[in-house]
């Protein structure tokens, strides 16, 4: 469903694009009666955090500071309803220019999974001779099983570093 508003709305559509910025203004920041700056912030890492919920595969970001930044210029509530609409522009336009795509590095990622399953092999091979692995009994584990874990274990610990790396 959302894929088909999306397509309208890029069509020219704009009440259909509206439509669902409505929805989700509502749903995050319109029943609540946001006053402080900490009430601003876990409505926006709630919305930030279903929004990454839903997306397959995509991930976004934000620095924290920027939210502050942007809290300071938001309108305070108040009963015209002139300032509803204004404060959902202004939500709008900040996530379109600060809110970006977490990219991880494919590249690092890729060459771990290319050279896991040999180094895999070669530390099951190294753990017949070596003492210290020796005392693992690496080798009664099957080749079907332990290659597959250490290439995921490896693919784990780049993606960690990677986002260690990447938050400021």
């Amino acid at each position: 469903m959302g894929i088909a508003i999306s397509v309208l709305g890029k069509l020219g559509l704009l009440g259909v694009d509206s439509l669902s910025t409505d929805q989700v203004y509502k749903k995050y920041f319109g029943p609540k009666n946001i006053m402080k700056y900490e009430d601003f912030h876990l409505a926006f890492v709630d919305l930030c955090s279903d929004f990454n919920l839903v997306m397959p595969g995509k991930h976004f970001t934000i620095q924290a500071t920027e939210i502050q930044k942007f809290f300071e210029k938001w309108p305070k509530a108040s009963a015209d309803p002139g300032t509803e609409s204004e404060r959902k522009a202004l939500l709008v336009e900040f996530m379109k220019e600060q809110v970006k795509e977490y990219k991880t590095s494919s590249r690092a990622m890729m060459l771990t999974g290319v050279t896991a399953p040999p180094a895999a092999i070669l530390i099951k091979k190294a753990g017949k001779k070596v003492p210290p692995l020796k005392m693992l009994h690496i080798d009664l584990i099957p080749n079907v099983v332990f290659v597959p874990t250490v290439t995921v274990l490896f693919l784990i610990g780049v993606r960690i570093l990677n986002v260690t790396r990447a938050a400021p």
